[in-house]
């Protein structure tokens, strides 16, 4: 019977609202900022006439006008400070480059602003686009999260969970977009028109997989034949003609030995079982072959098999047996050869195994008890019965507690299948398909304030839904379920205390799965292929090995509490004996992973795991670029421009001349490429002993390697060890960068400039806890934009 229809209508109106998002990003700088000496600004558009558009037309439009613009940096379309106030994203860029001292460029022959002109524009920025008044006493804005639906990780999970199912029925859907890092953001998580055929399907397949009711298994008889029993010793099988002409094969011993089934046989319910075989023996020494039945090495009837060649008969027994596979034979035992060397000799035609008899109904799946919470019987009736299924089912998968009109309206479509003469737990599928395509399981719904511009508290429900799939990227448990609908969750200790046991759920791990793999850039790994004539060591094991590596070492952080600065250094990893050997560690062996101390200085953090180092080069070479970059936006969270498009590329690996450094330093001869790269290529220099695959080398291209390196700030450093130490220094960077990534991720948007008095208390909390990561995860669940939601997002 086909519901489909029915299904349709229902999920109609399911429909994503996505809008474009952008972020300002306000992070503190690794350069000072400049003091500001707040100069008194006249009003409105004379400032911006006066003062703010004559700076940019004497030290910026140069480079910063039309397509062409340096770094895709285009300034020449403002015009006034209305259409300034649309784009704060790039006046918080000029914000720091000017105040960071990068803008104009410091080696650029051209007029250069004054000291005062400098003050004034950073001041102008400050108090009229970009200031963010964070004082105890002013109202915070919370943002506006957009009405997010489920991920393919987060549907594969939350199925698991609510249907107890584990087969990831998600895996077959469209990839899901990426903003901001994450692919959990509300903003671009569009919903395709192949996604509805899409859940359609996985609902019909989820629940024939979850309500399938165990049936009685039926008795039959398998019969096993010479050719497909295995003896030992392997025994000559022989051909008899019968005298009706039949020709037969037999298994002839001569010797002791057995025969057996060429697997172990699949007992399907506890009860009684008939193993037999046929055979013959012959009388020597005055007695015939003695023969048993074994299973599973234990043995359960001997024979005595006395009959003639020419009549072989069938020897059997009748035992009780549990369901599950067990190993039968059939085993000559009493091997006898006379003084005329003449053998006892057994002759085997088959094995045969019939049954189950008499059998126990088998039980029933974990899903199946996981969903029928009621089922008809002497004091409920099929109706009632469902009534409790549905409202059960419906809570979990909605997340919150169901109103009695959306019961009603699931309990019609059980009647309608039941009138179709459907049984009780067949007729559930239809109501739970039509709650598996409702936009209140594919979404995460949240109520907005009656005004626009009003901010509510999310309700216990909501906060438990965001925190569950924060750090689960799945549904509440039963725990926080039943601490939401007491209304103890804002209680800080049961929160707290919540948030801790979430942590240390084997659950958590979603976080490295999830979190890890966007922030580290492990999911690039599966689409890179190194060159394996450049680097012979790569194999689809030596990139796994990677993976985990990193996947482990996040999850250690995260169940043993250890301090977020042990991403930038520590004197540990885990390897398998494939990454072992890669990273030059002995004394590891098998493929099993294992905690070990790091035995040089060499490695140490996420920096210099093979992982990233892989993720951050090119095919055939390293790209001291590319782990500068990286470093900048995933650990110090500066990141920089973008190149200008009409910069060459370097020439092919084969065709270097010297190291890989002398050809990056004569790039950087060229001024408009100088400001970026005396930023990026100082930090890919210091891991420039890793190779493109993270394997250590003090050589390139026959020279030494020159892993030294001075950054802006005039911090000097000479190899990976010391590049951490000077990370390390800059902590505080790291701390707000990660705070940052995990609050983008908790959260399913971008930051917005308004984020900056949240963060700001995120990462000053996270500081006082020492760092750890529990203390961060906290400090999120209870900020502001975390546990709040405004009707309309601020312009």
């Amino acid at each position: 019977m086909t519901f489909r229809l029915t299904l349709l209508l229902l999920s109609l109106g399911m429909v994503s609202s996505v809008t474009t998002c952008w972020v300002v990003r306000l992070s503190a700088s690794s350069e000072p900022q400049p003091e500001q000496t707040n100069p008194v600004l006249s009003s409105g558009e004379d400032t911006f006439k006066t003062r703010i558009e004559p700076f940019l037309k004497q030290y910026c439009l140069d480079c910063h006008t039309g397509e062409r613009a340096k770094a895709g940096f285009a300034l020449d379309g403002y015009k006034n400070e209305s259409q300034a106030r649309k784009d704060l994203k790039n006046w918080a860029v000029i914000q720091h480059v000017i105040a960071a001292g990068e803008m104009p460029p410091p080696d650029s022959k051209k007029p250069k602003p004054s000291k005062e002109d400098k003050e004034f524009v950073l001041a102008w920025i400050q108090n009229t686009l970009t200031k963010v008044d964070c004082s105890p006493d002013k109202p915070k804005d919370p943002g506006r999260v957009t009405i997010r639906r489920l991920n393919r990780a987060e549907y594969n999970n939350t199925i698991r969970d609510l249907c107890g199912v584990d087969f990831k029925p998600a895996n077959d859907f469209p990839a899901d977009d990426v903003g901001y890092g994450f692919d959990n953001i509300g903003d671009v998580l569009s919903f395709q028109p192949i996604l509805l055929e899409k859940y359609l399907a996985a609902a019909d397949r989820i629940l024939k997989t979850a309500l399938t009711l165990p049936e009685l298994p039926k008795s039959d008889k398998q019969t096993f034949r010479p050719q497909q029993i295995t003896t030992l010793p392997r025994t000559a099988k022989s051909r008899t003609v019968e005298p009706n002409g039949r020709e037969i094969n037999r298994i002839v011993f001569s010797s002791e030995g057995f025969a057996s089934l060429p697997q172990n046989h699949n007992f399907t319910a506890d009860g009684e079982y008939v193993l037999r075989f046929r055979g013959w023996g012959t009388n020597v020494g005055g007695e015939y072959p003695r023969v048993v039945i074994r299973v599973d090495g234990k043995d359960i009837q001997t024979f005595s098999v006395e009959a003639d060649q020419t009549k072989p008969q069938v020897y059997e027994t009748r035992g009780q047996f549990s369901r599950g596979a067990k190993r039968i034979a059939v085993a000559y035992t009493n091997e006898f050869t006379d003084v005329n060397k003449k053998s006892r000799e057994f002759g085997l035609e088959y094995i045969e195994v019939e049954g189950p008899f008499n059998a126990s109904p088998l039980p029933e799946s974990p899903s199946v008890k996981l969903l029928l919470v009621a089922r008809p019987n002497e004091t409920t009736d099929g109706r009632q019965a469902a009534e409790k299924v549905l409202a059960t089912f419906a809570r979990r998968a909605y997340r919150r507690p169901v109103k009695p009109d959306e019961v009603a309206r699931l309990m019609k479509l059980f009647d309608l299948a039941s009138a179709q003469g459907e049984p009780f737990e067949k007729a559930l599928q239809l109501p739970m398909r039509a709650v598996l395509v409702s936009p209140h399981f594919l979404y995460r719904i949240e109520e907005d304030p009656k005004n626009p511009n009003d901010i509510r508290i999310l309700n216990d429900f909501e906060l438990a839904t965001r925190i569950s799939y924060f750090l689960w990227s799945s549904m509440p448990d039963e725990e926080l379920f039943a601490t939401a609908e007491k209304q103890q969750l804002r209680n800080p200790d049961v929160l707290e205390a919540q948030v801790k046991r979430m942590l240390m759920d084997p659950k958590a791990k979603a976080l490295s799965e999830n979190f890890a793999g966007q922030w580290l850039q492990l999911r690039m790994l599966s689409a890179l292929t190194p060159d394996t004539g450049y680097f012979p060591a790569w194999n689809e094991g030596l990139k796994a090995a990677m993976v985990r590596e990193a996947e482990l070492y996040f999850e250690h952080i995260v169940q043993n509490n250890r301090s977020i600065l042990e991403f930038l250094d520590s004197n540990y990893t885990f390897v398998n004996a494939q990454l072992a050997k890669h990273y030059g560690i002995s004394g590891i062996s098998g493929n099993e992973f294992q905690k070990v101390t790091l035995p040089d200085t060499r490695r140490g953090g996420v920096i210099t795991m093979a992982s990233i180092l892989t993720v951050t080069s090119n095919p055939t070479r390293t790209s001291p670029v590319k782990r500068g970059k990286w470093i900048l936006e995933n650990i110090l969270g500066t990141p920089p421009p973008p190149p200008a498009p009409d910069v060459p590329e370097l020439p092919p690996t084969g065709q270097l001349k010297g190291t890989l450094r002398q050809q990056m330093e004569q790039h950087r001869t060229d001024p408009s490429c100088a400001v970026c790269h005396a930023k990026l290529d100082p930090l890919g220099f210091g891991l420039e002993n890793f190779d493109g695959i993270g394997g250590w080398r003090t050589y390139d291209n026959k020279q030494p390697i020159d892993a030294t390196g001075e950054l802006p700030g005039g911090e000097k450093f000479s190899g990976p060890a010391e590049l951490r130490k000077v990370l390390l220094n800059k902590s505080d960077l790291f701390r707000r960068c990660f705070a940052e990534k995990l609050l983008t991720y908790a959260l399913g948007r971008g930051l917005e400039y308004y984020d900056k008095c949240a963060v700001d208390e995120i990462v000053a909390s996270t500081k006082a806890h020492n760092d750890t990561f529990s203390a961060l995860v906290l400090a999120i669940v209870k900020s502001d934009p975390f546990q709040k939601r405004k009707g309309r997002r601020s312009e």
